[in-house]
């Protein structure tokens, strides 16, 4: 009766332990098998790149202190390493930058493997033949890769923020220019999330990695530059005659975004400066208003500006004011989220009908 009640038991221990295996334990440890090298790099990266945000921030701080919270004074010690070819400006303007891009590696190396890698070394049928059905295989990797990422993009976002605030403060950079809008906020987020998804969509569209990895630099590569060229009109801009000697109101606010004005100079071309009456002048009435006093002396040089305060001249603007930033943010970062979204519903309509003899 031993011998015979023992087998039983040693067959249920083994199920359990399947059971286990193939459970979500068992599938946090394929994640983890399969990706570890991406997933160890990726937070390598990450690591690295938002302490130097972070040190780069409080070494900007401290300087402006040192120069008694206001510009540095030209020929300084502090102007001097702030103006340095590897100081902290330069230096800050690559790290925004790879966060910027960061998406792009996170969309090739984290998302496209994810179903390519399973096609090309037919492995779908051993996977998904198993006690757990693929869409519940598909969903918890997706979950545990998106959520690594947004943890890590979650990070470096929260220190490209503080660095850029530290920059429109120190150096005075624009909030709303290209240059640092799109690393403020929480829109790395969204950005690197969407990309996650269109990477593991092209890969189970594709099938293959190479080709879907092409596919995500082409489609980040266009809808980056479709953003910036069209983000600057998301909402109406705003439009105003600015006086000179007003420099914090209208178009010339901090951190204001110019969609359209600004002057011109050149014969034959508009001034966009007006008079008290309305009236726009031409190059030649300019000249004669406001000589320039030599010809490396633009429109915006001590000797014009004071012209111009002191004739009462205006210019004429279409402009995004800045308290309009979180509007803007949220507006991208639905979009990317939408996009994330009818990706990750094509990656379960792919699973659905993926046959699994196919590999």
């Amino acid at each position: 009766m031993t011998d015979v009640a023992h087998p039983p038991r040693a067959a249920n221990r083994a199920t359990g332990q399947e059971r286990a295996a193939g459970g979500f334990a068992g599938l946090v440890w394929l994640t983890w098998r399969q990706h570890r090298w991406a997933l160890l790099g990726s937070l390598l990266i990450a690591t690295v790149v938002t302490g130097a945000l972070a040190y780069l921030a409080a070494e900007l701080t401290t300087l402006y202190h040192q120069c008694h919270d206001q510009a540095c004074a030209p020929y300084t010690p502090q102007q001097a390493t702030l103006e340095a070819p590897f100081g902290p400006v330069a230096v800050s303007d690559y790290l925004l930058l790879f966060v910027q891009y960061a998406p792009l590696l996170i969309g090739v190396f984290i998302g496209v493997p994810l179903l390519a890698r399973e096609h090309e070394q037919r492995t779908l049928l051993l996977a998904w033949s198993q006690d757990v059905s693929p869409a519940r295989w598909v969903w918890t990797k997706l979950a545990l890769l998106g959520g690594f990422v947004a943890a890590l993009t979650a990070a470096a976002s929260a220190e490209s923020d503080h660095l850029a605030h530290v920059r429109s403060v120190v150096d005075h950079e624009n909030l709303f220019g290209d240059t640092l809008f799109l690393v403020t906020g929480m829109l790395p987020v969204a950005v690197g999330l969407c990309w996650f998804a269109v990477g593991v969509a092209l890969g189970a569209a594709i099938r293959r990695a190479l080709p879907a990895m092409f596919g995500v630099i082409v489609g980040f590569v266009g809808v980056t530059v479709g953003v910036r060229l069209r983000y600057p009109n998301l909402l109406t801009p705003l439009s105003s005659y600015d006086s000179f000697d007003q420099p914090a109101t209208g178009a010339f606010a901090k951190n204001t975004l110019i969609v359209k004005g600004g002057l011109f100079e050149g014969p034959g071309q508009p001034t966009n400066l007006f008079d008290s009456t309305g009236h726009q002048l031409d190059y030649t009435s300019l000249q004669n208003l406001c000589p320039m006093p030599g010809p490396d002396t633009g429109p915006d040089s001590d000797a014009m500006l004071s012209c111009l305060v002191r004739n009462h001249l205006q210019t004429y603007s279409l402009y995004q004011p800045g308290n309009r930033i979180p509007a803007f943010h949220l507006i991208l970062a639905s979009g990317y989220l939408g996009l994330a979204a009818v990706c990750l519903v094509a990656v379960w309509l792919i699973v659905r009908r993926t046959s699994l003899t196919a590999g």
